[in-house]
């Protein structure tokens, strides 16, 4: 078996940054599909405006198969012509005969070229937006099954106040819902097809036909692709495929914070959650003992190189005139981007479906011996403030008292209850009933429940992708 430079054609390393279905869809004879496809609704759209003859259409489209362009030949065209779409259209020629003297009568290699990759990025977009419904579907289904799974929530890195299990990944399947929401509203900006020529006036076509017939054109030839057709040229547009980068750089580094928070949870000294692994599984060369969560940590670094697509295609914005900056951009960029975030996907929606919850551990960690209790601080400022209407005395002493309890290693209880001004005010009963945090859970349950309705609501999915216009 055969393999190809590293890292997406390496057979070891090709599914660690990306999946096979991602692939199939950047691989480059579907690229040069997309561009047969362009130029096949081109060509018979302009037979039917009269601007090519019906024979030479038909001849055209005949030999617009993917099979019948030889990609060794395209490239070796390229190279003596020094032009990409220009090594398509020689060899083309080759393939056609004299039929391809009406071929490309009027686009520009940019409309070949942008229109393609659209059609290439619509099928990306509609797994990506498949995956991210799996993921969605998953963090519903186990934030309710965990909506009362008492956990302590914590900030900076530190115990804070108790939460809920569920309550984390209800956020999370909120968060997923919103990167669809805007993989599904970017469609109308970016779902666009070209038929411009070459500044993007339709010179070319008006002198074929008339104005009217020109702006015709593109309307159809965009239909029939699926795409909007614009108002105006998109030449220098690039801002449209950067925003899909955006989303796709932004969506890696959510799932990158589940990664981060599922392994932090998993850490020995934690417990809280666990992992399946094999009985082959080994994740160390030379400690036989090693269970690393290593796929949950790599999507750290496929979020960072997402990230750096995206501050990539910022610089096709600073172009004056489009020129072939863009084309290294745009090819490495856009699939790049979607390469990434396919894999982030699978793995994350892989681990949240195997992931072990360790509930008694989680409620254990309430009362984490190195804590001494003092998660309970706020609760039992807020009874004091009830009691007294005295919130900042409560707050101060409740402070005060806490750092009593971290200097001296005692509990936060115990220094409470030699507190005379503090104790004239709670009872024992009451210290008992505030210092049991497993009550102390706030709207949780009801945020988790609120939150998955409301996705299921929508079909638990983003808005559907509007579709072309057919007017």
């Amino acid at each position: 078996m055969s393999s190809g430079p590293i890292p997406f054609d390496s057979i070891l390393f090709r599914d660690l940054l990306s999946t096979p279905r991602m692939r199939a869809v950047w691989m480059e004879e579907k690229m040069v599909a997309a561009w047969m496809d362009v130029e096949r609704a081109i060509t018979e759209v302009q037979c039917e405006l009269g601007m090519v003859p019906a024979w030479a259409a038909a001849r055209i489209v005949e030999c617009l198969q993917p099979r019948a362009i030889p990609l060794d030949r395209v490239r070796d065209h390229a190279a003596r012509s020094g032009h990409l779409m220009v090594g398509f259209l020689r060899t083309f020629r080759e393939v056609c005969g004299d039929a391809a003297e009406h071929f490309h009568l009027g686009p520009t290699t940019q409309d070949i070229l942008d229109t393609g990759l659209t059609l290439q990025m619509g099928e990306a977009a509609a797994l990506v937006r498949e995956q991210a419904l799996a993921l969605q579907r998953t963090l519903c289904h186990r934030a309710l099954a965990e909506k009362n799974t008492v956990m302590m929530g914590r900030t900076h890195e530190q115990h804070a106040l108790p939460t809920t299990f569920g309550l984390v990944l209800a956020t999370w399947a909120c968060e997923a819902h919103d990167h669809l929401d805007r993989l599904d509203q970017s469609e109308r900006r970016w779902r666009f097809g070209s038929v411009a020529g070459g500044v993007g006036a339709q010179n070319a076509f008006v002198e074929l036909s008339d104005h009217q017939t020109a702006r015709e054109l593109e309307r159809r030839v965009c239909q029939r692709l699926g795409l909007f057709a614009p108002d105006s040229q998109q030449q220098g547009r690039f801002d449209r495929f950067g925003e899909v980068v955006f989303i796709l750089a932004s969506l890696c580094a959510s799932l990158a914070r589940m990664g981060l928070q599922l392994r932090t949870m998993e850490r020995p000294e934690v417990a809280e959650l666990g992992t399946l692994y094999g009985e082959e599984a080994c994740s160390s060369s030379t400690m036989p003992n090693k269970r690393n969560p290593e796929p949950a940590e790599r999507v750290q670094g496929l979020a960072d190189l997402a990230r750096g697509h995206a501050d990539t295609m910022l610089s096709l914005r600073t172009a004056d005139h489009r020129d072939s900056t863009r084309i290294p951009v745009l090819y490495t960029a856009v699939p790049g981007a979607f390469l990434l975030v396919s894999r982030a996907l699978e793995t994350i929606a892989g681990h949240l479906e195997t992931m072990q919850v360790n509930r008694e551990v989680m409620r254990a960690n309430l009362d984490h011996p190195n804590v001494l209790g003092q998660a309970a601080a706020e609760r039992v400022m807020i009874a004091l403030y009830r009691k007294t209407g005295r919130k900042h005395w409560a707050h101060t002493r409740l402070s005060e008292c806490s750092a009593i309890s971290t200097r001296t290693r005692r509990p936060l209880r115990q220094v409470i209850e030699e507190m005379a001004d503090l104790t004239a005010h709670l009872s024992a009963a009451e210290l008992d009933l505030l210092f049991e945090l497993s009550t102390y859970t706030g709207t949780a349950a009801l945020q988790v429940e609120r939150a998955v309705a409301r996705i299921m609501e929508r079909g638990g999915a983003a808005r559907e992708p509007r579709g072309p216009a057919t007017a």
